[in-house]
């Protein structure tokens, strides 16, 4: 979205800054308008055509954890998998061009260089008018974002006299426009070449300002920033798409259409809600302030120590050191010596029977409690049936790991009683609080479990999961 000039009174009042601002602006603005007059070379067909004869399929899109990254095994991220299948579906190469900012994202489609931009972009009114949409295929709510030491305003009437502060290109700018019009005395700022991560990344070190981000994006954040917070929504939900290139002219007309097939699909619908569950929906149902706290504290601590442990015995099963890393964090918090008044007890919380199959001699022993708890947890992998693909596979061995074996087969037989698919974790999850009902498991071979615990465990394991999986991309270790 390009910054309206004609309310340029709404940044502050510095004249060099205003100048350098107002001329980005213009040129931004001015890009929008060849981008909608369709001014482009004479011999240009169809984006959809250009892209087939090319081979290619060019997204440009965001770095940033909700969109596109590079783990260790590659490119991830909810937009580059979602790309990634649509580039596959139409038998071309995908090609991703990574910008830092909403600014250089909308400049790269508006100048063609991009056939398609992915990158978690609200559909808004400026942005309609100077560019063509794919189907939505997400609904977000913008929230005001403060730091748990800062600002706590609840509602409109509260917002004049807090600063905030937004990122250059965003939506936002149109969202704060509206309010101010409704509310006297507010006012915002917008920051030169940042991102809304990296706006939110100073309000999570204690910075006493706020911002605004999308609620998927705020989610995600607080599971790596703790002291995020968020008081108030600012808006019903808003859809976010695809931007195509090529304008309003007709020259997307038919990549819109092919993208609307497309998304219309059965199995885009089924895509869409794994990555959803995937990149989302666990950050938003599983944030604990204290232990997410506590959790990052120990990683910079208690984690060095163990970390070699955890290496060495992933290792030798083929798993993600980080998958047992927080198994062992939501069993133990990395405590050697934890123990439980069920019985169970050290790093991995093995009862006297599983440290036993698992050749554990003395359970408060870190290094043999991992290297047991590690041996047990692959075993359980190896048991699941075949039918059981992916990373789905961590989770029903997770499932197992807290409440046994034999009562998530139990929760498998129940969903496919209840006309849900048993091989998918999905599907089990919302089954397993059934498991504590007299009239279901009355009827099922091992009766009665702990499916809320379960259900509840599995989430939190994959939340710390995947923060550590965050936090080995930015320290590799040796």
């Amino acid at each position: 979205m390009a910054i309206d000039v004609t309310r340029c009174s709404l940044i502050p009042r510095h004249s060099t800054a205003l100048l350098s601002r107002a001329l980005k602006a213009l040129a931004i603005l001015t890009l929008f308008v060849l981008a909608a007059c369709g001014d482009r070379e004479p011999h240009q067909g169809s984006v959809l055509r250009e892209a087939q004869k090319r081979g290619q399929l060019r997204v440009v899109t965001l770095n940033s954890p909700t969109t596109y990254y590079e783990d260790r095994e590659g490119p991830v991220g909810f937009e580059y998998d979602l790309a990634n299948a649509y580039a596959h579906y139409l038998g071309l190469d995908l090609t991703m061009q990574a910008e830092q900012t909403i600014e250089g994202v909308l400049q790269a489609i508006v100048e063609d260089r991009a056939d398609i931009a992915a990158a978690g972009l609200t559909i808004t009114k400026a942005r309609k008018d100077a560019m063509r949409f794919g189907p939505p295929y997400l609904q977000v709510q913008t929230r005001l974002v403060c730091s748990r030491k800062g600002p706590k305003p609840k509602t409109n009437a509260d917002l004049p006299g807090v600063d905030i502060r937004i990122a250059p290109g965003s939506s936002y700018v149109e969202v704060l426009q509206k309010l101010k019009d409704e509310i006297p005395g507010l006012e915002y700022s917008i920051s030169e070449n940042v991102s809304v991560e990296s706006l939110l990344v100073q309000i999570g070190k204690s910075a006493r300002f706020c911002t605004l981000a999308d609620s998927h994006v705020f989610a995600l954040h607080r599971r790596y920033l703790p002291e995020l917070t968020s008081p108030m929504a600012l808006n019903d939900d808003q859809p976010i798409a695809w931007a195509l290139g090529g304008g309003t002219s007709w020259r997307p007309i038919s990549l819109e259409r092919n993208m609307a097939a497309w998304f219309a699909r059965e199995e885009t619908k089924a895509l869409l809600e794994t990555l959803n569950e995937r990149y989302f929906q666990v950050a938003d149902n599983s944030f604990d302030y204290v232990d997410i706290a506590r959790f990052r504290r120990a990683m910079r601590g208690r984690l060095p120590v163990f970390r070699p442990m955890f290496e060495k015995t992933a290792s030798r099963h083929k798993l993600p050191w980080e998958l047992l890393a927080a198994i062992s964090w939501r069993e133990s918090h990395w405590r050697a010596d934890a123990r439980s008044h069920t019985g169970v007890r050290g790093m991995m919380m093995l009862t006297r029977a599983s440290a036993r199959e698992a050749g554990v001699t003395n359970r408060l022993d870190a290094a043999q409690s991992i290297a047991g708890g590690g041996r047990y947890y692959a075993r359980l992998l190896r048991r699941l049936p075949d039918g059981i693909v992916g990373e789905d596979r961590y989770w029903f061995a997770l499932a197992a790991y807290n409440m046994g074996y034999a009562h998530m087969m139990d929760a498998r037989i129940l969903a496919g009683k209840n006309g849900l698919d048993p091989d998918r974790w999905r599907d089990v999850r919302e089954v397993l609080a059934d498991l504590e009902n007299p009239e279901i498991y009355k009827d099922l071979p091992r009766g009665y479990a702990h499916g809320r615990q379960a259900r509840d465990y599995v989430a939190a394991v994959r939340n710390f999961y995947d923060i550590l999986r965050q936090h080995t991309q930015k320290n590799p270790g040796p």
